[in-house]
């Protein structure tokens, strides 16, 4: 239901009212979230009705700052109910759920083609146990058997294998005709996304990848009828048994479980006819690493801030009397923290044409300033900062809200280690935007919503949101440069 008041269209929903949050006696986020007892704002609101409820709803908008924005979406994202957004989980699709929800109320349109906010991708579960796998190279006399905390599986079918000739790739050069064979590779080379999908194009009907280190015993891998079955093994072993002569494999192992995961997105539509059919992108992910035997990994940083900070981005820019030029496609990601699962899927699943998708901003790890290299207080780094002309753009419109963007010389070395790197890979220019790099509790159960820096990180949002808009509104589009590090991605935009 839409109801238009004190300047702007209120959404008022069942379950969860804007405005998001408020502050209790200690001055703590509150607000009405899923899953648990309802705030004391959110009792009110559900017994008020009419004027009563539209003053009190517009009393407390007009208070409402980003800071308690920020902090209120964090704080259920990293809160111990989520147990650590791991893909998949309960936890992950509680977030996908929330995000979906902000999206709407921010006025974001939903982009699937079902009508909703979510881009769902069918993915195997993995876990084997006990009989339920069994891996055994074969050459002459020689055997190598592989353990189940070694392997992990992503097929359809049940494999029952019986000594079956496993053909080398090579380490280098091109990959040679595959078509029904069995393959088994060095995961260093295939493994990549990028590799992987050259090599399924030639229709192999298995495919090993093996690395030097022990692979896990849960994972996730994309299902298709279309793809071939991969078995990732951890054991350096097993790289070297490839080089003896005539190598056979035996396999025994049941069928991935499914799993359904879920992209969140929503656009806003631009506002001028002849450019709204292009498209910028504004990412993060919104997974972390669950909760294993450690404990919860609550990823409040890594990437809860990420995360909210499209959230409030997307309610800063759709709350504008008028939307900038071209459309933004707002994104949350699964998945990253398993190798760019959602991203990846997404660019090649993509909901808006990636040939008129003119730059990818994604952001990483937006909530904490103790970077270990120092302090990082109004000021953001861009990943890749040579190879794109983003940064520019990006400056100019940082300093006109009193943030620096920092010039940092690893930055590049970090380019490939976020979701940018899948749409780079399709030659669609980007970055991934952060304040650290490295903290001291990076990946670690104590990465948690008390060390976030809510006022700088509503700073940093403002000025990200100002260079998005820049992006959305100028005439000219971003480039690749011509550094010899952007020449793949370059390559790739041409083609």
């Amino acid at each position: 239901m839409s109801l238009s008041f004190c300047g702007a269209d209120l959404r008022v929903r069942a379950g969860r009212p804007r405005p998001a949050s408020t502050r209790d006696e200690a001055g703590r986020g509150t607000g009405c979230r899923p899953g648990g007892p309802p705030h004391r704002p959110c009792q009110v609101l559900r017994k008020l009705t009419g004027v009563g409820l539209l003053t009190f709803v517009c009393a407390v908008a007009a208070t409402q700052t980003p800071v308690e924005n920020l902090r209120a979406d964090l704080t259920y994202l990293a809160s111990d109910e989520l147990e650590g957004r791991g893909t998949p989980s309960k936890g992950l699709d509680l977030a996908a759920d929330y995000i979906a929800r902000q999206f709407q109320e921010a006025g974001l349109k939903p982009v699937a083609p079902d009508g909703s906010y979510f881009q769902v991708a069918k993915f195997g579960d993995v876990v084997h146990t006990g009989d339920e796998f069994s891996l055994t190279f074969t050459s002459g006399r020689k055997k190598l058997s592989i353990g189940k905390g070694e392997a992990r599986v992503r097929s359809l079918s049940p494999l029952d294998l019986r000594d079956e000739r496993a053909v080398k790739l090579p380490d280098n050069g091109t990959i040679p005709p595959v078509a029904g064979l069995v393959v088994a590779a060095d995961e260093a080379r295939y493994g990549r996304e990028d590799a992987l999908r050259q090599l399924q194009e030639r229709k192999p009907a298995l495919i090993l990848l093996i690395g030097k280190e022990r692979g896990p015993q849960s994972a996730v891998e994309e299902l298709s009828p279309d793809l071939a079955p991969v078995i990732r093994i951890g054991n350096a072993e097993a790289l070297e048994f490839l080089n003896q002569p005539e190598v056979t494999v035996s396999i025994h192992a049941t069928a991935s479980k499914e799993a359904l995961l879920r992209n969140v997105a929503g656009i806003l539509p631009g506002s001028d006819p002849a450019l709204r059919g292009q498209y910028i992108l504004l990412s993060a992910h919104y997974d972390h690493l669950g909760h294993p035997f450690q404990g919860i990994f609550h990823g409040a940083n890594d990437n809860a801030s990420g995360t909210v900070s499209v959230i409030e981005i997307a309610r800063e820019i759709a709350a504008q009397p008028v939307h900038p030029k071209r459309s933004i496609l707002f994104m949350a990601f699964f998945g990253e923290e398993e190798g760019l699962l959602g991203s990846y899927y997404y660019t090649h699943h993509p909901l808006v044409p990636l040939k008129d998708t003119i730059a990818n901003i994604n952001l990483e790890q937006i909530g904490r300033t103790d970077d270990t290299s120092g302090q990082k207080v109004r000021e953001f780094v861009l990943t890749g900062s040579s190879f794109t002309t983003i940064p520019g753009i990006m400056q100019e419109a940082a300093k006109a809200e009193g943030v620096k963007v920092e010039h940092r010389k690893d930055a590049d070395e970090f380019f490939a280690r976020s979701d940018n790197y899948a749409f780079a890979v399709q030659g669609v220019p980007d970055s991934t935007i952060a304040v650290t790099f490295e903290y001291p509790e990076y990946h670690r159960t104590s990465d948690t919503t008390d060390k976030i820096d809510f006022d700088n990180m509503a700073k940093v949002d403002r000025a990200i949101a100002a260079g998005i808009v820049r992006l959305a509104d100028e005439s000219g589009i971003p480039k690749w440069t011509s550094e010899k590090a952007a020449a793949k991605y370059r390559n790739a935009a041409s083609k």
